[in-house]
Parts: structure tokens; C-alpha cells; sequence
């Protein structure tokens, strides 16, 4: 990622102006995920735009195949899931304008589960962008201050590794906090007071721990980037002092 995205030598093969929309489609990336509402409905829809941009660069001949570009181009197919978002929420709006008044009641359910799962969509992507620019960070830090020490683990392999264990994440989190919100409905509309399982015990801390898991996410994120944009390589000592 330093090569091309923070400050270093550019990679062979890689045209200025791909560099540039590179940069800016990593530093958009940034301020969305790190400093804007992850909920934003304008920004997320421009991340979109510069994400397919960006993946037809990362998909080019011309582009070497190096772990950031892995990763990068993870990080831009986040963005289909926005863009599944807003196909969901389409549908949903479609439902509301032509739902019936007499069908009103059978697909209030329909419809309030639809919205629950699309809102989840959008913690979804946050999670999953805060992971893969943990990784770039984690990389560029790598590569700025120990890069030969690190360099059989900066493969194109590991990253791909890396990013199929995200998904993998990701993907159980989502499960997770959907399932805890059945629960959660059931329970509030059979206003019963069950006795919790050790199942429902462990779904109940899955928003609290989803939560801790983001912000330490967040915090790493700004330390390893900060780290990056603002590291000074060491000057050799001249031979004749």
C-alpha cells in the first residue's frame, strides 16, 4: 500500500493517474469509514463510484499482483454490499407504495424484517472496511519499518488468507446480531420472562462485544495510519563522522 497510496516508490506498470485515483479512492475510503457516519447514504454512494473505478485499475494487466493490491481490491467489493443495500431498500419502498390497505398487516412483518436486515447490511460493510484498512495499515507499517524482516509474510497468498478469514468474520457477526434480534422481537411480543439458556446469554452480549470489536477496530485503524502518513525513515549515518 505504501507504494502507491502513502509516500514511496511507485510500482512498475502503474500509470500517474492510476496512482492518483488510487490515493484518492483509499484516503475517500478513510474519511467514510473513519470519520463520517457509517449509516451516510451520499458518501457511501460516491465510495461506490470510486470503488468500481478502482477495481478495473487493480484489475489490469498493467497492475502487479502485490498483497495491497489484494487488499485493495477486497476493500473496494466492500462497496457491493451498498450496493445490495440500496436494492433491499428500493424493494422495500416499491412494497410500501403499492402495498394494499388491507394486505397492510401481512406484510408489516415482511417489511420490518426487510429493514432490520438492511440496516445490518450497513454494519456489515463498516466492519468489514474497518478490517481490510487495519490490514493496509498493518502492511504499510510493515513495509515502511521492517521490510526485508517481514517479507515472506507480505505475499499475495497471505493477503488472500487474510481476507477470506474477514468474510469469514464478517459473515458470522451478521448471523450473530440477526439471530439476537429474533430473539430479541420474540421475546418482547410474548412478553414472557423464560429463563435465559446459555445460548440466549451469549446472543444477548453479541451487540456489546460487536461494539468494543468496532471501536478498538477504529482506534487501530487511526494509530496505524497515522503511523504511516508521518513516519520518518531513519537517516544511515555518514562514514565520516
Amino acid at each position: 500500500m505504501s507504494s502507491w497510496c502513502w509516500p514511496g516508490s511507485a510500482p512498475g506498470g502503474l500509470l500517474s493517474t492510476s496512482k492518483e485515483w488510487l490515493r484518492r479512492f483509499l484516503l475517500l475510503k478513510l474519511v467514510t469509514v473513519l470519520l463520517l457516519p457509517h449509516r451516510a447514504g451520499v458518501p457511501l454512494l460516491v465510495g461506490c463510484v470510486f470503488s468500481l473505478r478502482a477495481l478495473l485499475l487493480l484489475h489490469s494487466p498493467q497492475t502487479s499482483t502485490k498483497p495491497s493490491t489484494v487488499l485493495l481490491a477486497r476493500l473496494a467489493l466492500t462497496d457491493s454490499v451498498v450496493l445490495l443495500y440500496w436494492m433491499l431498500q428500493l424493494a422495500w419502498w416499491m412494497e410500501e407504495a403499492c402495498c394494499v390497505t388491507g394486505l397492510m398487516e401481512e406484510s408489516a412483518c415482511w417489511r420490518k424484517a426487510l429493514g432490520a436486515f438492511c440496516q445490518r447490511l450497513l454494519d456489515t460493510h463498516h466492519l468489514a472496511s474497518l478490517l481490510l484498512l487495519g490490514l493496509l495499515g498493518l502492511e504499510a507499517v510493515l513495509v515502511s519499518r521492517w521490510p526485508q524482516q517481514t517479507l515472506r509474510f507480505r505475499t499475495s497468498h497471505w493477503a488472500q488468507l487474510c481476507c477470506n478469514l474477514v468474510w469469514i468474520l464478517v459473515v458470522l457477526e451478521l448471523w450473530f446480531s440477526l439471530h439476537s434480534n429474533c430473539l430479541h422481537d420474540s421475546r418482547s411480543e410474548t412478553n414472557s420472562a423464560t429463563p435465559q439458556t446459555s445460548q440466549s446469554s451469549f446472543l444477548g452480549v453479541m451487540p456489546d462485544v460487536s461494539s468494543a470489536l468496532r471501536r478498538t477496530l477504529w482506534i487501530g485503524n487511526v494509530w496505524l495510519h497515522y503511523a504511516v502518513l508521518f513516519h520518518r525513515p531513519q537517516k544511515r549515518k555518514s562514514s565520516f563522522h
